[in-house]
């Protein structure tokens, strides 16, 4: 079985821009760069405000649990359903969390983890720039 995996960290939009360029160059090659799924911030304040612990909390149990809707999660997680969903829009929009149909009653929605790994990526030397 092939691990799914995304990698986040911390780019500066000199450093995006620059990796951009480099894609292009090589698409202009007629060469392929390789897939990775990826999502960056640029700056430590706002991976921190993105990535709170709470949210991270979610992920952890979500994929260690499989709950089958948001409310069971909140359960699990010992929260408010209200503010687990607000948590799991804003994680789904990044990418990080994944809807499906419960098969339930109403609009009752399963949250899914669509990765095995988080692979975290800091360059101290920029970081402390």
């Amino acid at each position: 079985m092939r691990v799914r995996r995304i990698k986040i960290g911390i780019k500066t939009w000199q450093e995006n821009t620059a990796e951009l360029g480099a894609v292009f160059h090589q698409l202009g090659k007629g060469k392929r760069p390789p897939a990775e799924e990826t999502l960056y911030f640029h700056d430590l304040s706002t991976f921190r405000r993105c990535l709170t612990a709470k949210r991270m909390e979610l992920l952890w149990i979500t994929a260690e649990k499989r709950p089958q809707s948001v409310r069971e999660l909140a359960a699990l997680a010992g929260r408010e359903p209200r503010n687990v969903s607000e948590d799991l829009d804003y994680l789904s929009s990044v990418g990080l969390i994944e809807f499906r149909p419960s098969g339930g009653r109403g609009k009752a929605k399963t949250p899914i983890v669509p990765y095995d790994r988080v692979d975290l990526s800091f360059d101290l030397r920029a970081q402390a720039a």
